[in-house]
């Protein structure tokens, strides 16, 4: 029996930050977001990331953001057009998606959609990856023409087949 091919992965700025967290309740995301990264570079999940997260990471002091970037390394950019990418933001941000104080975020769910993603992988459990959020992307994205995007968190979409 032939199987799917896993959906294009496009992993969200919150994944990176979850490695290095040293909280011990947040073990088991740290361990899922390892894992998920360390699958895309084995080739066993296929995903990506943008310009955005780059942004981001931008903004974090020394010397995390030196391994924010390290971990990138081995991330690859999705293409996405960025006029587009903005548009679609800004109409998450409009309609309320996504709270206008974390546009940031608005535009990794644009670029997601817009770079063909099935889903956006994110530990940012408030305003990106819950169910509110993805039924609300979902509505967006069918009046503007796009496909539909998950969210989900990287234990959720991790391979388990050996």
């Amino acid at each position: 029996m032939a199987t799917e091919p896993a959906p294009l992965l496009y992993i969200e700025t919150s994944v990176f930050g979850f490695c290095f967290d040293e909280e011990p309740r947040n073990v088991l995301r740290r361990e899922s977001a390892l894992t998920l990264l360390r699958q895309m570079r084995l080739g066993i999940l296929d995903g990506g990331t943008s310009p955005v997260t780059y942004h981001e990471f931008e903004g974090a002091a020394e010397p995390l953001r030196s391994r924010l970037l390290e971990l990138l390394n081995d991330v690859r950019i999705l293409p996405a057009d960025d006029e587009e990418v903005e548009r679609l933001a800004q109409v998450y941000l409009r309609e309320g998606i996504v709270p206008s104080k974390f546009a940031d975020d608005a535009r990794h769910v644009a670029y997601a959609t817009i770079c063909g993603a099935g889903v956006l992988v994110s530990l940012n459990l408030r305003h990106l990856a819950n169910e509110w959020t993805e039924r609300k992307v979902a509505a967006v994205n069918q009046r503007e023409r796009y496909g539909i995007l998950h969210i989900r968190t990287p234990e959720e979409v991790l391979s388990y087949e050996g």
